[in-house]
């Protein structure tokens, strides 16, 4: 019975979502530039590189480090306008992606001896501007992710905003 329930629930969202981007509360067509480097602060701290090869689609690579360890990030992204002309250089993003890392026993989802290297999923939620003509590009991102080999944990704090150049 609760398979049944979790595809409505899935079924839901898809339609809703499906409603908002034909009625135009949203639009597919939110390329803002092609490609730019770029910091990411926060929760990973470290640079980032976003390329679109479509106008809503995108791939984000990132070299980070946290909890005196580091990890490499690779997540596909769907970009969505706004509607409003007001925030025509303004876009929010949805993605998923996979990881690879090592950190020490600092980490919170690992309180054993020594370093752990795992590998693991992760999803990517978040809002991205442009400034008129200047070439930068900032944003806000949520990138819950879980831990699959090493040690099964999940980390849901990992917050941060970015920088990038845009060319």
């Amino acid at each position: 019975m609760k398979p049944k329930i979790l595809i409505v629930k899935r079924t839901c969202i898809l339609v809703i979502l499906f409603l908002s981007v034909n009625s135009g509360i949203f639009s597919l067509n939110a390329q803002i530039y092609v490609s730019a480097p770029g910091v990411h602060l926060g929760n990973p701290t470290g640079v980032t590189w976003k390329y679109f090869f479509t106008e809503r689609d995108a791939v984000e690579g990132m070299l980070a480090t946290s909890w005196r360890g580091y990890s490499l990030t690779g997540m596909y992204q769907l970009h969505f306008s706004f509607a409003d002309p007001k925030l025509r250089n303004t876009h929010w993003y949805a993605g998923a992606g996979a990881y690879a890392g090592r950190w020490d026993s600092n980490a919170p989802f690992y309180d054993g001896p020594g370093t752990i290297t795992t590998f693991g999923a992760n999803l990517v939620f978040g809002i991205e501007s442009t400034f008129g003509d200047y070439p930068f590009t900032f944003g806000l991102n949520w990138i819950p992710a879980v831990n699959i080999t090493g040690h099964f944990g999940l980390n849901i704090f990992q917050v941060g905003i970015t920088g990038r150049y845009i060319f």
